[in-house]
């Protein structure tokens, strides 16, 4: 082989060499680039996994919680000397399907119809109690109830009406069923205070029929 032949086979050699440098130089930033986005493209799946599932945990405790409350409340009549349509609205919390608190308010409106005397008046109130469940179809009912009213006395052969308070402990039980987020019951109830009017605006006995909405 000539001299010539041998100076042309390194002059190829030498330019082969450049180009597998260049094309080195080249490449490996697109390679790392894309290794890069690779990366980038699962941690961003991983976070909105993530994400989501703390989201999907987020909605379930929130759902729990709102499982546990009822809205709701119950109405009630009373026939005598006088009646009273009574709206008493409650929030209940359920600890379980077995027992539940709660607190409400209480209106009532009444009308007395006593000799030479009739006239309209408003009844407030508060109230807490406790409620156990049983059998899925009965309930016990203990309840504190506090009652603002119109106490009428006779003065110069006139009623005058003083605004005064009647302190309450009723006792009772009844129906109760619930059906998904609805509950209904029909409660008998016994007041253990057992005062006549005009000392309490309550009978022994009170009848109360309502509801209870689930938010969940």
């Amino acid at each position: 082989m000539s001299v010539v032949d041998n100076a042309h086979i390194v002059l190829y050699m030498k330019k082969y060499l450049c180009f597998l440098l260049l094309s080195g130089l080249f490449l490996c930033p697109k390679i790392s680039l894309a290794q890069q986005e690779d990366n980038d493209v699962n941690y961003h799946y991983q976070s909105n996994d993530d994400a989501v599932q703390q989201h999907i945990e987020q909605v379930e405790k929130k759902n729990a919680i709102l499982s546990k409350i009822g809205v709701g409340g119950t109405a009630g009549l009373q026939f005598g000397s006088y009646f009273h349509v009574e709206l008493s609205p409650d929030v209940t919390y359920h600890f379980n399907k077995w027992v539940c608190v709660g607190a409400g308010g209480t209106y009532m409106l009444t009308y007395m119809n006593t000799t030479g005397f009739k006239d309209f008046s408003h009844v407030f109130g508060a109230r807490v109690f406790v409620e156990p469940h049983f059998f899925n179809y009965l309930a016990l009912h203990v309840e504190y109830q506090w009652l603002n009213y119109d106490l009428y006395t006779i003065s110069n052969n006139r009623y005058n009406a003083v605004r005064t308070n009647s302190h309450n402990i009723l006792l009772g039980g009844g129906y109760y069923q619930r059906a998904g987020r609805v509950a209904i019951y029909l409660l008998l109830f016994y007041n253990l205070s057992d005062k006549k009017y005009p000392d309490n605006i309550l009978d022994s006995f009170v009848v109360k029929a309502g509801f209870t909405y689930f938010l969940k």
